[in-house]
């Protein structure tokens, strides 16, 4: 009998093929650089907060203008912002408030303007009407209404 070689198996691999960087787990250049606006947006608007609320700090009447505060979303202004601090308790009516880049905009009351400009701020909007009086004061930098 002719002596035989040892076969060994031949080596396959199993492992997946390798996925090219540009692939879709990772993200697009459109989708980096929306990214890079809306982070840029945010650091301006919560510069230019910090700024109005310094100002807003050294006011000494209820009927002195206010600095307005600016959406962490849209770098906009507040729609609707009082601008006076005595306006801020004299909110009231119906408005349309546009949830920045979306097209559906909101006919709402009073309790519902605070919602948006706290929404707009990235804070708490729970609790009544009251409550969230004192916490827009407290993001524009007012002291707060005595009990």
């Amino acid at each position: 009998m002719a002596p035989t070689t040892p076969t060994t198996p031949s080596k396959t691999s199993n492992t997946t093929p390798k996925v090219p960087a540009s692939s879709a787990a990772s993200p697009g250049k459109e989708e980096i650089k929306d990214r890079l606006n809306r982070q840029e947006n945010r650091t301006k608007a919560v510069n230019t907060n910090n700024i109005a609320r310094i100002a807003n700090s050294q006011l000494t009447s209820a009927d002195e203008k206010l600095q307005p505060l600016y959406s962490l979303r849209t770098n906009r202004p507040l729609d609707h912002f009082p601008t006076t601090a005595k306006g801020i308790s004299k909110l009231s009516g119906v408005f349309n408030y546009h949830l920045g880049p979306c097209v559906e905009v909101l006919n709402r009351d009073t309790d519902s303007m605070l919602d948006a400009m706290l929404l707009g701020l990235e804070a708490e909007r729970t609790g009544n009407k009251e409550q969230k009086v004192e916490r827009l004061r407290m993001h524009l930098g007012l002291k707060p209404n005595p009990p």
